[in-house]
Formats: C-alpha cells, structure tokens, sequence
C-alpha cells in the first residue's frame, strides 16, 4: 500500500490557563461536549481542555494516576492505581470502582458490547471487565513484555497492545480463545500508546525515538514516522471528526496536537472509494464502495455519545456498492452521528448530519 501525505502541525504543546500538564499520560476527545480530557498523573487529576484552549480540572482527588483513561457512553474511565475508576461526563460524579488487585493498571479500551480491557504494566497481565456486572475475569498472564496502551478491533475480534522495552512487538490477544499472539515484529523500543484513525491506520508512540509512527491497516508495510522530536510520548487518542492525533508528552508536561490538514491517500487496494451521501440527510443515506475485491461489510449508525443504533452487515462484489445506512423506514431524531464502515481491511468513520 502506498500513501501520500501532506500533514501540517498546527498545534505543539499546547500551554493552557489557569491548570498545567503535570505529568500528562493519556488523553481523550469528548465528541458529546466537545473537549479533550487528559489524564494528569502527577497531580492525580484529570484535566479537560475546552475549544479555546482553557484548561480546567474535571476530576480531581484520584489516589493514584490516574493512567489510561476511555469514554464509554457517558461515563469517562480511569486506571488508578490497582482500581477502575468511572465518572459522568455531565458532572463528574463518580459512578464506577472496581478494584482489580492489579499491581499498576495503564493502557485501556473497550468492545461494543460493555466491556473494558486493562492492561496491567507491571503484573504483565491484562483484564477484562465487564461494565455492568462488575465482574473482572483474567485473559492474560504472564506476558514477556510489560503490556501498555492496547486498542479494540471490532473486525477481527481482538485487541491490539504495544509493549514496552526494547524491538518491542505488537501483540494481540484473541477475544474468543484469549490467545495472545505477534502481529509485527518491529524495531521501535518502549512502545507506550497505540491508536486509529478513521482509515484503519495505527499509530504507535514511542521512547526509543522519541516518536510516533503509522502503519497500515493490516500491518503489511513498515512503519512510517510522523511526529518526531516528542518527549516521552504516552497514549494516544486520534480525533476522527479533527483528523487530529493527541500525544501527551510524559516528559516535558505538554500535550502535542498534530492536524491531519489535508491526506490525500491512495486509499487500499481493494476499495478506492468510500464516501456518504446525501450529508446533511433527512432520515435517508448511504454509503459507496468502489471494490476491486469481495468483501464482507459491515455498517453502524452510532450517537455522538458512541451509543451504537443501527447495525447492518453486507457483502460487497466488485465494482460500485452501495449500501442503506438509513432508508427511511427508522425515524431519527435530527442531529450529528458517526457512519462507521468495517470491512477487513478499512475502518473508516464519517459525520453524518441528520436534518
């Protein structure tokens, strides 16, 4: 696959007012309020940042951490410590608290049906947990690498983790047999986060190169760098609807915000044409596919909370494709949603406008 870029960095290590980064180690878009919430270590908060570039506490008083945070719906979860702790979007209320008698919980994700996956760095484990149970269940021990920023994989049923130390690989561990296993040997030495844009694409941090770099969908290709010249670059979020990748820089307490501006990109081989229409719609749209190969597709209507709505499952042939994501049938109040495309090879997102 070959891709072409034209990346402007618009924002470094954005400085706030009134709060500082202080020890800043993983960060999260609010889509529902528009803002950024970053996970603030050393003073045991977590800070979020509003369109200006205000930054203010919404939470506070955490014992420990807090590390990975991950928004479910609308709940915002932290890794303190050996705990999970959850806290409402609207008014920080604190809703959640899990204890996992885990040693330093760090990386975190979740499935789409109400689970959290954990990553334990020390205990070089990983846990699942399940939201509204509160039930935690162990799905990997005794890993050779310390596990830390890890990533959900609707498509192949996995999640994908990084892992420090040095040619760390990229592991990933099989939802349905628990099996761990390596997606790519590589080069790079204490990997910390790992995230994905709306392509499919990953991108990885690291403190060997003081870096972050890209790969493929299918981790076919070598890596290729972005972001240089970080420092301690920790968890990653990507912005789908900005195409804004967020680095928190662990060791300089700064935060760099790097804007996609403009990606022209010879997408994949086998789809090279994927858009939505009408957008703004009126209860009635549809995706297109220009396909080179078969391939199962799967479509979801999804809130701006990230609530899923409409689910939908297909298979494209060669040529142009188009499927219904809304046909009129389903009456949806007006608003902005998110058009999730999965295929093996592409997850793409889109900003659907309902009138």
């Amino acid at each position: 696959m070959k891709s072409t870029f034209t990346l402007i960095l618009f924002w470094i290590s954005i400085y706030s007012f009134g709060q500082t980064y202080s020890g800043p180690e993983s960060v999260e878009f609010d889509y529902a309020n528009n803002r950024w919430l970053i996970a603030n270590t050393q003073s045991h908060q977590v800070l979020q940042r509003d369109s200006t570039g205000n930054l203010s506490v919404f939470v506070s008083g955490l014992v420990s951490g807090p590390y990975g945070i991950e928004i479910v719906g609308d709940t915002l979860y932290c890794c303190s410590g050996s705990t999970i702790k959850g806290y409402l979007l609207s008014n920080a209320s604190p809703v959640f608290n899990v204890n996992l008698g885990a040693t330093f919980l760090n990386g975190i994700t979740h499935d789409l049906s109400g689970n959290l996956y954990v990553t334990d760095f020390s205990a070089k484990t990983i846990y699942k947990i399940n939201i509204a149970s509160q039930q935690d269940t162990l799905i990997a021990s005794a890993l050779v690498q310390s596990p830390n920023g890890i990533i959900y994989d609707e498509f192949n049923n996995r999640c994908v983790f990084v892992n420090w130390g040095s040619n760390a690989p990229i592991k990933a561990i099989d939802l349905s047999t628990f099996t761990v296993s390596v997606v790519v040997t590589t080069t790079l030495g204490s990997c910390d986060g790992i995230a994905r844009d709306g392509h499919g694409r990953y991108y990885v941090s690291n403190w060997s190169n003081q870096s972050v770099v890209m790969f493929d969908s299918s981790f076919s290709n070598p890596p290729v760098a972005i972001v240089s010249s970080l420092n301690n670059p920790a968890d990653l979020f990507y912005n789908v609807l900005s195409d804004t990748l967020a680095i928190p820089n662990a060791g300089n307490n700064t935060v760099t915000f790097f804007g996609f501006n403009t990606v022209s990109v010879n997408e994949l081989e086998s789809i090279t044409d994927c858009i939505i229409f009408p957008n703004p719609a009126n209860n009635q749209s549809f995706v297109r596919l220009n396909m080179k190969n078969s391939y199962e597709v799967k479509l979801r209507l999804l809130s701006i909370t990230g609530k899923q709505i409409i689910e939908k499952s297909f298979f494209g042939d060669d040529g142009e494709n188009i499927f219904p994501v809304l046909s009129g049938q389903q009456i949806i109040p007006s608003g902005i949603y998110f058009v999730n495309v999965l295929t093996s090879d592409i997850n793409k997102t889109f900003r659907l406008i309902l009138k």
